[in-house]
């Protein structure tokens, strides 16, 4: 039975960290709500914290512990099966949340009793370095706070996010999704099927710190592109997939197959020019978006966000050549899910600065060539 005046917080935790899942344990509780907090271990060799242990022993929090890793889905999933509150509140375990979060949750519920979920506003520290300021500025963080600017949002991370369990499908999280994007899946499937968003509440905050103190990222850059690509060829999403110009990656990939063409015909300096030339204009383009959105001519800024961009890409394109999913080179998915069926070769301001750069680039080239040839 589900308890409609119940509010299940569910954290998957593979780190346990006592002091800040004490944060999450601690919040202040609505006084109209039962409040049920399940902290689900996926490390089955951690050891558990001796206060965690205790506040499960005395029933003021549910502590389960995987016998294998169950990875992010198959861990929420199990917390989510464990608890019976008409509410889950989907927390990651490394936030620091507003003491008042579930109060602010409470108020919104009691506006609308019915809704498909709601969606809570995460912050990120201010950027501590260059890497940090390019994942500010390429949007990286974007969707985190998307319920600050949004009355109503289709999807944003698991990090802190309510869903109602009377609205839930079958299958949950996606245990297939390996890579990442199970949060994206999720909740686009749920909308899709009641046709419904989710609903806004800016008061409901907590604050992420950013990964491995400010590290660049490489490797999750490089999985969440793995994961774009796998959502691109997956029900619902793949309706929402369009052919694209090639991106760096693909174009460099594709010179490397002309190489011998190249060779054969006596083209090879040119063919050498280009293979710089490509880079080359997507640095430029990433400094000019440094200049222009951040306020920046930091030239670390600009190899930030080129990095992190084309981890992404990266990831993508391995995802497409190694899962042999080759009809998906030089596909794209619509992260914001706008339209089924979008239009090919889209455009925005970055692409078209991208292919100014890259013409005035290969003249360039082709001018000093035919002069050398001379």
């Amino acid at each position: 039975m589900v308890n409609k005046q119940a509010i299940d917080v569910v954290v998957p935790s593979f780190r346990l960290n006592e002091a800040l899942l004490l944060n999450i344990i601690q919040l202040n509780k609505p006084a109209s709500f039962e409040v049920n907090t399940y902290i689900v271990a996926d490390n089955p060799a951690a050891v558990i914290p001796e206060k965690l242990k205790a506040l499960h022993r005395e029933g003021r929090i549910h502590l389960l512990i995987n016998e294998v890793n169950l990875g992010f889905s198959g861990t929420r999933n199990k917390g989510i099966r464990a608890g019976h509150g008409k509410w889950i509140l989907l927390l990651d375990d490394d936030i620091v949340p507003q003491p008042d979060l579930l109060e602010a949750y409470a108020a919104a519920i009691s506006g609308d009793e019915n809704a498909l979920g709601y969606a809570g506003v995460t912050f990120f520290p201010e950027p501590v370095n260059a890497a940090t300021r390019a994942l500010e500025l390429n949007g990286s963080v974007g969707h985190f706070k998307m319920a600050l600017h949004k009355p109503e949002i289709i999807w944003a991370p698991t990090t802190n996010m309510m869903i109602n369990r009377e609205k839930l499908l079958d299958g949950l999280f996606d245990t297939n999704l390996k890579a990442g994007g199970e949060d994206v899946d999720f909740f686009v499937r749920h909308w899709l099927h009641f046709r419904e968003t989710y609903k806004s509440v800016p008061d409901a905050r907590v604050t992420h710190p950013w990964h491995d103190n400010g590290a660049m990222q490489t490797n999750r850059m490089f999985r969440y592109g793995i994961a774009a690509s796998q959502l691109s060829h997956k029900e619902p999403e793949k309706n929402y997939t369009y052919r694209d110009f090639t991106n760096t990656l693909e174009t460099l990939l594709l010179l490397l197959i002309a190489a011998p063409l190249a060779w054969f015909t006596g083209h090879m300096a040119l063919w050498l020019c280009l293979l710089v030339i490509v880079p080359l204009a997507e640095f430029l383009t990433n400094w000019f978006r440094a200049v222009s959105t951040g306020r920046t001519y930091s030239p670390a800024v600009a190899f930030h966000l080129m990095w992190v961009k084309n981890c992404w890409e990266a990831g993508y394109l391995y995802d497409v050549l190694f899962a042999g999913r080759l009809n998906g080179f030089a596909k794209r998915i619509d992260m914001g899910f706008v339209k089924q069926h979008p239009s090919p070769f889209r455009t925005n301001r970055w692409k078209i600065v991208k292919l100014i750069i890259l013409l005035v680039l290969v003249v360039i080239a082709v001018c000093a060539v035919g002069n050398s040839s001379l």
